[in-house]
């Protein structure tokens, strides 16, 4: 049964809306408060990294316990950041992520998220949390055909500004959406809010799931703080490279065959073994040892390959939207590994690459759209409660609201958004 309410219209305020959001799916604690008018009045999150690290990845259980002492804290801070003092009337909405997620730690956030909504007496939204990647362009990014500021801008009470305030949300729908992260990887048609088509997924591994994986496997240490973690690390480490062809003739650049090339799939396990069996060939040639100049050339070449793998599928699907007659304003970048600087340069060549083609398909007779990249704000592209706060809104202004019993979704398809059905 769907757990939407039956609600015909949105109610009007005078005053910009307020949202809680409540974001636990993985390893960070987060809550923030957004308003409708894409300010964000505040922005609390604890990390668990120190747990983590010395266990080689997130283990489940230490992460649902740290949520749990870390949860109640992190919200009134947030609360008290944002300036509210006592009066929570003042919030409209409470946001929460649903799903998908580790089961344990989703249940903690939406819990609380419930209790607090129900409390209040206010509207819940749970929230899918690849919709809220998708979203968060529409928080930060702004008209690039208006005048804005080009750097965040702190009011008097500490609010932060990515756009002017009050201005619409860009980009506009249907945008192409590239979602990469430790958990997912995909390539998305966002048609509107609540209605998404999925171009291509991975048939194995999730691109963050290889960072993390090759930046073990070569002994890299993790970064300190939120924009650490294994997948940061190893874009760190590969600038220091001095020769990051030395393994191009080992790494393979999956799906790149002209058997594969044009089917609309990620995949990753085969470069990720790539890796390991090189790393086994140089210390078994070095007496267990591997210098750090091939350790830092190896991650240089496994970025190489695994980034040029996404260009090629966002290349294809830029032109499958096109032969489908879907006009594609922009390819918004978001995710974990959202951060990539160089992903985020070769995503730019792709787009100005493909305008360039269709400029000379075209001819004199017209010209060609240019497709904007457009990455949010790094520090938004991890895992944080600003979009979850923000999409809680975006799917309030819309009347779609939850009721107070709805469950976590650990494993939920972005298409099924729309449907009215969230898996058990």
């Amino acid at each position: 049964m769907p757990s939407r309410r039956n609600h015909t219209s949105t109610p009007t305020k005078k005053r910009p809306l307020i949202a809680l959001g409540i974001e636990t799916s993985c390893d960070d604690t987060c809550a923030a408060i957004v308003t409708s008018d894409r300010q964000i009045l505040s922005e609390v999150l604890r990390t668990q990294h120190h747990l983590h690290e010395p266990m080689g990845g997130i283990v489940p259980k230490l992460a649902h316990h740290a949520h749990m002492r870390n949860l109640p804290e992190v919200v009134r801070e947030a609360i008290q950041k944002a300036g509210l003092g006592d009066d929570l009337s003042k919030i409209d909405i409470v946001a929460v992520t649903r799903g998908p997620g580790l089961a344990h730690c989703l249940g903690v956030g939406l819990n609380a998220a419930k209790t607090l909504a129900a409390a209040l007496n206010k509207p819940l939204i749970g929230v899918h949390h690849m919709e809220a990647h998708a979203l968060t362009a529409r928080l930060t990014t702004a008209d690039p055909d208006a005048q804005h500021h080009s750097e965040p801008q702190i009011t008097e009470t500490g609010a932060v500004n990515y756009v002017p305030v009050g201005s619409d949300p860009y980009p506009s729908f249907p945008f192409l959406t590239l979602l990469v992260s430790g958990g997912h990887t995909l390539l998305l048609v966002a048609h509107s809010v609540d209605r998404y088509t999925t171009l291509a997924t991975t048939v194995d591994d999730s691109i963050g799931e290889a960072f993390d994986k090759t930046a073990r496997e070569l002994d890299i240490p993790w970064l300190p703080g939120r924009a650490g973690g294994p997948g940061a690390s190893l874009e760190a480490y590969a600038k220091g490279s001095k020769s990051p062809t030395r393994y191009l003739s080992q790494l393979p650049i999956p799906m790149s065959l002209r058997a594969t090339k044009r089917e609309m799939k990620f995949s990753f396990s085969g470069l990720k073994s790539a890796v390991t069996r090189a790393v086994e060939k140089e210390k078994k040639a070095g007496q267990g040892i591997m210098d750090d100049d091939k350790r830092m050339d190896l991650a240089a070449g496994f970025q190489h390959c695994a980034i040029t793998h996404l260009c090629q599928k966002v290349e294809q699907g830029l032109r499958d939207c096109r032969e489908q007659g879907i006009h594609i304003s922009s390819l918004v970048i978001s995710g974990g590994v959202g951060r990539n600087a160089t992903l985020r340069q070769k995503m730019e060549e792709v787009c100005a690459n493909y305008e360039e083609t269709q400029t000379k398909a075209k001819g004199s007779e017209g010209t060609t759209k240019r497709v904007r990249v457009i990455c949010p704000p790094p520090k938004l592209c991890t895992d944080n409660a600003v979009m979850i706060a923000w999409t809680g809104l975006e799917r309030y202004q819309k009347g779609l609201i939850d009721r107070y019993d709805i469950d976590i979704a650990p494993k939920w398809p972005l298409d099924m958004l729309g449907t009215g059905v969230v898996p058990e």
